[in-house]
């Protein structure tokens, strides 16, 4: 039960990464167990993916993303951690085995324009089709849909339902008093679609991803505290065009860089 549907919950505006330890807690807060609870849950829901794809309108599938700097990766990591005030739990390391492991590309085996890249492999979350499978499935097996606001934990006592399974997500904060859940804000600039470009890209902390539905520009800031405790939702039109703007850059630097590889060298053309 839910007041919005997709696309109008928060989720519809993601990334559409698997990113299933991103700021999950702070390190110094969590119980001894939970780790390894959270390492369960995530290998599962893994799972549940992968029987995702394949699917008609690809609601779940694997994408190559690219880590590019002129900076080397150390010195980027070393910025990163500058910008956080906060120490984050991090237990990708758990899991390390249901993904590939990034690779470094040396130069001349990428067309990118950078000193360093790097290219992993990670799901991509479709999100219209994705939610789209969501319900379709729910309703299939004999789920109902009903539309209801709730304003005090009371209320719940009225349903007629002997078990509720409380998602109620960044609404558990006003709900529940729940101020443990933080919201962290983040903005995204759509580009239209190119079906020929099925990749991601991170570069100068702007995050681009191309999915079915467009291609996501986001400003990833420098750390995880960027948007950290921001509960704006307001789009800011300067700041999606400045992202714009360097994802512009990124390009007409591959452009100049294969424009230079085309042109002979004065020896060759004397050869020639």
């Amino acid at each position: 039960m839910r007041k919005e549907r997709p696309p109008d919950v928060r989720s519809s505006r993601a990334t559409g990464s698997w990113t299933p330890d991103s700021r999950i807690a702070l390190a110094n807060s969590v119980a001894p167990d939970f780790p390894e609870l959270w390492e369960k849950m995530a290998r599962r829901s893994f799972h549940i993916y992968e029987s995702y794809l394949g699917l008609a309108g690809n609601p779940v599938e694997w994408t190559d993303r690219y880590t590019l700097s002129d900076l080397s990766p150390a010195d980027s990591q070393a910025n990163r951690q500058r910008a956080d005030t906060l120490e984050f739990a991090r237990y990708r390391d758990r899991i390390a085995d249901l993904t590939p492991h990034a690779q470094d590309l040396a130069p001349g085996t990428h067309p990118f324009p950078t000193r360093f890249a790097t290219r992993n492999s990670s799901l991509t979350f479709n999100i219209a089709a994705y939610a789209r499978q969501l319900m379709t499935d729910f309703l299939i097996t004999g789920g109902k849909i009903e539309t209801l606001e709730f304003h005090s934990p009371s209320e719940l006592n009225n349903l007629a339902q002997k078990v509720a399974i409380n998602a109620t997500g960044y609404g558990a904060r006003a709900l529940w008093q729940d101020e443990t859940i933080v919201p962290v804000r983040g903005q995204i600039a759509w580009l239209i679609p190119q079906p020929e470009v099925n990749y991601g890209v991170l570069y100068k902390n702007i995050n681009i991803l191309s999915r079915r539905d467009g291609i996501v520009v986001q400003d990833g800031g420098t750390g995880d505290m960027f948007g950290y405790n921001d509960a704006n939702e307001n789009p800011d039109r300067a700041q999606a065009e400045a992202a714009v703007r360097v994802v512009a850059e990124l390009y007409q630097r591959m452009y100049d860089k294969a424009r230079r590889s085309s042109v002979p060298t004065r020896s060759e053309r004397s050869r020639s």
